[in-house]
């Protein structure tokens, strides 16, 4: 059904409640409680604003409201956004006073009475988008969260079990949308970046793990605007030092002067903490994955993260970063930002870039690992890129950070009383600033680093190669991965003879292993005929198109990014490796048969392959 049929049914539910808030209605204890449309259509707009900015997407497999009621909220940010979803769970133990007839109305839907103050009920439940109003359902008094203490139960403990319900779930990467009272959310989720609409009617608090600050935005006519302080208190600092502001104009005024001068007199502080969580035990500080693509060098810094330094609760401590051939210092390390102020005044204010950010981050906790993953290195300059890090990360350059208690202080602040022996200095950017910025290297920031091969310059210079511990990461196979991940033995056996036929074929070049196919596209087909069933399912993928389309990738490789000569160095291998019956299990022969390859040159046994795998390519 439409999505205005959706929200009639809501209003007809609507329509027959009273007023929860008038206290002397006779029939006040059997309200039903409930967002109003004026609230849900504005919490859909902002939500709407996220997406088109790329905070939130437009697609999720479950969505979860654990705490419906009328299931307008919900109704709104999902089908005014035009949200794509494969499941949709609306929540609430108070059965009896919830809309039970809305699934009737909206496609791949479900029912649920889970409490959401018993953290048991949630504790295998999976989602990617959970929406939360403690103030309604769920299974609260008159809407109360806090009439549902027992005995000897305080206000926080309340609040607390609905942070061990939500918890799991931002660990897990869940976005959560909680719309409440301010007091409630910072109750519940004390330490959480979010992004806050502030609003006349009632905030609403989007979290995600991987945020890293907090930002504030309000309604401005029919659009979204940061709040006019966005809420600096909370933010985190753009900047290791005061912030400095300059001008264009000829000669600043009296009034710029003094707001120079107030500003200068600002410390921003930061709370540091002695909280240990995660492994600091594992001994690699800097490593460097180094080979072809497709051999899991990412998959192996994701297998160290979660299981060697153990940091599935502290997610936010992971910076992942592509580098591109457009990434430069001022991105990661540092800057200057442009701006003007509410007076058209031009302001230049030194920023910190996202490594630096991480950087100071970790300075802080120093006894939770911190992890700086910077993939595909190959594309550009580290040299360029982290320059300043050169002489830091080395093992004997790093600083062991520890101060004896908790507390709020500047980094100028920390820097002093930890009196490190080695860092360097950073240049300041902005004109006027007392003294340079004198960064160290946390002993408890890991640097990992992925590379594939490149054939017209090292995958890293030679004065940082020898500050990491280079690890070559090649094809793997199905005994060394196990069935589960490398699902048939046949595809296995025959990715192992196609890389020995290509050592050997280039056994007389200086790096031969360039040359190898990594197994991340072979690893889904299984052994299984599964011809009828696609038959059956236009949109399964069959085990002869995923093999079809792994291939293909190796031959587009060897002629745009190898560029190998076809007659020269690919047709000895496809000879051997295709026409050797002994080397092929009838399943791979049947797929190969069925393309009736020539092997005369890529485009023959390119468009081949395109013609069986896409659709779109076929005669009508």
């Amino acid at each position: 059904m439409g999505k205005e049929q959706v929200y009639q049914q809501i209003q007809t539910f609507n329509n027959q409640l009273t007023n929860p808030s008038d206290r002397s209605s006779k029939s006040y204890e059997k309200a039903y409680l409930y967002v109003d449309d004026k609230n849900a259509e504005d919490k859909a707009q902002f939500i709407n604003y996220l997406i088109k900015n790329k905070y939130l997407k437009k697609k999720y497999s479950k969505i979860i409201d654990l705490t419906f009621g009328s299931g307008n909220l919900t109704s709104h940010i999902v089908f005014d956004n035009d949200i794509k979803y494969e499941k949709l769970i609306f929540n609430d133990l108070d059965g009896d006073k919830t809309n039970q007839e809305i699934i009737d109305y909206i496609e791949n839907s479900d029912i649920w009475y889970e409490n959401i103050l018993d953290v048991d009920s949630f504790e295998e439940v999976e989602a990617d988008l959970v929406i939360i109003n403690p103030q309604l359902g769920g299974n609260y008094i008159d809407g109360d969260i806090l009439r549902q203490k027992e005995d000897g139960e305080k206000e926080q403990d309340i609040y607390d079990k609905v942070g061990d319900v939500l918890n799991p779930f931002l660990d897990n990467g869940t976005t959560v949308l909680f719309y409440g009272q301010e007091k409630d959310f910072k109750s519940i989720l004390p330490n959480s970046n979010y992004l806050k609409y502030n609003s006349k009617l009632r905030d609403i608090f989007v979290i995600n793990n991987k945020l890293k600050e907090s930002l504030c935005f309000e309604k401005y006519k029919n659009d979204f605007i940061p709040c006019k302080d966005n809420e600096s208190k909370n933010e985190k600092p753009d900047s290791f030092d005061d912030i400095e502001i300059d001008t264009f104009e000829d000669g600043n005024t009296k009034e710029l002067k003094e707001e120079k001068k107030a500003m200068k007199k600002q410390k921003i502080k930061n709370k540091y903490t002695n909280k240990p969580l995660g492994n600091l035990d594992f001994p690699h500080k800097n490593l460097l994955l180094k080979g072809v693509p497709g051999t899991g060098k990412s998959k192996t810094i994701e297998n160290i993260i979660k299981n060697d330094l153990e940091m599935n609760s502290i997610s936010d401590n992971v910076l992942r970063i592509n580098i591109h051939s457009a990434s430069s210092n001022s991105d990661l390390m540092q800057g200057i930002s442009i701006s003007t102020d509410d007076k058209s005044r031009i302001l230049y204010q030194e920023k910190r870039g996202a490594v630096l950010k991480h950087i100071f981050e970790a300075m802080f906790k120093p006894k939770q690992p911190f992890v700086l993953v910077l993939e595909e290195i190959q594309e550009n300059s580290l040299n360029e890129l982290i320059g300043d890090l050169i002489y830091l990360i080395e093992k004997d350059k790093r600083t062991k950070i520890e101060l004896e208690e908790e507390q709020e202080l500047s980094y100028e602040e920390l820097f002093k009383k930890v009196n490190p022996k080695h860092f360097v200095e950073l240049p300041n950017l902005v004109e006027g600033s007392d003294s340079n910025i004198k960064m160290i290297m946390p002993n408890n920031l890991y640097v990992f680093c992925t590379s594939n091969y490149r054939d017209d310059k090292k995958v890293i210079e030679d004065n940082l190669l020898r500050r990491f511990d280079v690890v070559e990461i090649y094809p793997q196979t199905q005994e060394d991965l196990g069935e589960e991940i490398f699902k048939s033995k046949e595809v296995s056996d025959f990715l192992s003879e196609l890389n020995r036929l290509i050592e050997k074929e280039f056994k007389n070049e200086t790096h031969p292993d360039r040359y190898l196919v990594g197994h991340a596209n072979w690893l889904d087909i299984t052994e299984e005929n599964d011809d009828e069933d696609c038959k059956k399912d236009k949109n399964k993928i069959c085990n002869k198109d995923l093999f079809y389309t792994a291939l293909l990738k190796v031959l587009i490789e060897f002629k745009e990014i190898r560029e190998v000569d076809f007659n020269t160095n690919v047709e000895p291998i496809l000879e051997v490796l295709f026409k050797d019956e002994k080397n092929l299990y009838p399943t791979i022969k049947e797929y190969l048969d069925e393309c009736k390859f020539e092997y005369k040159s890529y485009k023959e046994m390119v468009s081949t392959l395109q013609v069986k795998i896409y659709d779109f390519l076929k005669k009508k």
